[in-house]
């Protein structure tokens, strides 16, 4: 499947494998390539040999029935089946040859097991969607009962559909030519979906907070985390209804947050594994067939305060091309506001850009801020206290700015950090205060983020977030591999679920007078936008 959707998405945008070859190499410019990847590239003409191959070894898997199972013995499975018709009609698409014999045997198949799964909505709406794919692609002329059967069954029984089914509900019904319950599936879409306008406004940060206009929000559907069942899957049921809504209501709002979403998701050059990157890949050019933006022909100005910098034309040949970088002299940029202008000057092609800027700060004390992510930190003076029936207590006080500590008493840190999405490889750099060290004296030792019940952050008073009391947790947990430095503790977090979190660690004040915590630093390592700072604490330590 995936060596398919590559032909075929090579094919639909009018790119010859050596032109996409001679462009980039998976993000990757040419000339640092050898370095980075010392194993070569791949020869995009090997997808004849791999779909071949493939295509081979379906073929000897097919059974006397026509179907296909998980192995070349045993019993003939819907799911599978549905899945190597679908495949093999996406083949026929990319220009490839397939059997007909075998396609349309599968297809005979698969048709009369319809009435099977009339109970499993998920299964039979999978079911239909491949046979409509196969009837759109001009290969099957009639609808047969069974299919027609199936259908009614699932439209009777539409809101029992979760996103992904209704998703291929809606591409079947539009492969059958039934446009108004297409049109109203589509629309049904819009019911269940989650969506986060502001992405760049947080729960745990105090103070105002306004989202910048020019952020684009995300939408998807599914499960964002733990999912039992495939079709709860984020990524293929977020692709499969992108897809429908690209099919029937092309200008529909959430088309940019949902891709916008699914970008955000990649990790690296691919999805969660080869099946959703291939999924997602074939939606994705479905949106680049739509909007017509692979064939750019345009031309801009760039100006900075009114002057011109640089200004460029592109062509069909630059779709692939690695971003055009601009550098912006120091004389140009004056202090106070700046305007930066992107100007068009021919064409109609969209043009992406980002702007990365490199300041220092006089502000005093630093502010929080975040993108994606957020963390917010709480100092806790441990004061002990003495007790008829458990000895000594430790009772958690606020420290908070500007308060004081005496030399010796032990500080609890508490960092709560808010993740807008799934995020890998996050580190979260927390910047002492001179006066204090950690407790620990070994780094590596364990470390646990907890996850916060979103019900606990509303019941709360908004300035006291160390929750003592595990019902304010869910049970959730995250080990995080944590390094002692001279001026900072280092958090690493290989994988953090989309959630608020907790995780809090003990230091000792040592070294008397008055000290600045600055923020703690935290961002994605390999995206580097999805960053945040905390805000900046002022603590005095007694003798």
């Amino acid at each position: 499947m995936p060596a398919v959707i590559t032909a075929k998405t090579l094919r639909d945008l009018g790119l010859k494998p050596e032109t996409a070859m001679n462009k980039i190499f998976g993000g990757v410019e040419q000339s640092t390539a050898t370095a980075t990847h010392p194993k070569g590239k791949h020869d995009l003409s090997e997808l004849d040999a791999i779909t071949k191959q493939s295509l081979d070894r379906l073929y000897n898997f097919q059974h006397s029935d026509g179907g296909w199972g998980w192995w070349k013995d045993g019993n003939s499975d819907h799911f599978m089946t549905a899945y190597v018709i679908w495949g093999m009609t996406l083949a026929q698409q990319a220009g490839i040859e397939v059997k007909p014999d075998v396609i349309s045997r599968a297809a005979g198949y698969l048709d009369k097991e319809l009435v099977e799964e009339e109970t499993n909505y998920d299964v039979q709406a999978w079911m239909l969607y491949a046979l409509a794919a196969h009837h759109s692609s001009g290969t099957k002329a009639e609808i047969s009962n069974f299919q027609t059967k199936a259908f009614n069954n699932l439209w009777t029984n539409r809101d029992k559909l979760n996103a992904y089914t209704r998703a291929l509900l809606a591409l079947s019904a539009h492969g059958f030519g039934y446009q108004e319950q297409a049109k109203t599936l589509a629309q049904n879409l819009e019911n269940g979906v989650k969506i986060d306008a502001t992405p760049d406004v947080s729960i745990v940060q105090t103070g105002a907070q306004s989202s910048d206009p020019s952020v684009i929000g995300t939408a998807h559907w599914g499960e964002d985390g733990i999912y039992w069942r495939w079709s709860d899957g984020g990524i293929e049921a977020t692709s499969f209804a992108l897809r429908a809504l690209l099919e029937i209501d092309p200008q529909n709002k959430l088309i940019e947050p949902v891709t916008n979403w699914l970008i955000k998701n990649r990790r690296g050059a691919q999805w969660s594994n080869t099946r959703d990157t291939a999924i997602v890949v074939m939606t994705l050019d479905e949106y680049l067939r739509t909007s017509r933006e692979i064939q750019p022909q345009m031309g801009y100005q760039l100006l900075v305060n009114g002057r011109s910098i640089a200004t460029k034309q592109i062509g069909a040949d630059d779709a692939l091309s690695a971003p055009t970088q601009f550098e912006i002299p120091r004389d140009v940029i004056r202090d106070g506001a700046n305007e930066i202008t992107i100007r068009r000057q021919s064409g109609t092609g969209p043009i992406y850009f980002s702007a990365q800027t490199k300041f220092f700060s006089l502000e005093e004390p630093l502010t929080p801020a975040g993108n994606e992510i957020f963390v917010r930190r709480q100092y806790f003076k441990l004061v002990n206290h003495q007790t008829l029936l458990k000895g000594y207590v430790s009772e958690r006080v606020p420290l908070n700015d500007g308060e004081t500590v005496k030399s010796g008493e032990r500080v609890e840190t508490v960092l709560t950090i808010e993740a807008k999405n799934n995020y890998d490889y996050l580190l979260f750099e927390d910047l002492k205060p001179a006066g204090l060290e950690a407790v620990q004296l070994r780094s590596g030792d364990n470390v646990y983020a907890r996850e916060v019940k979103s019900g606990a952050l509303k019941s709360k008073n908004s300035t006291l977030m160390n929750f003592t009391s595990g019902v304010n947790f869910t049970g959730r947990s995250q080990w995080v591999y944590q390094e002692l430095r001279d001026r900072k503790v280092a958090l690493f977090i290989d994988h953090l679920s989309e959630g608020v979190w907790q995780i809090s660690y003990e230091m000792r004040a040592e070294s008397p007078g008055a000290f600045h915590a600055l923020p703690v630093l935290g961002h994605a390592m390999y995206v580097p936008e999805i960053r945040t700072n905390g805000a900046e604490v002022r603590i005095r330590v007694l003798e």
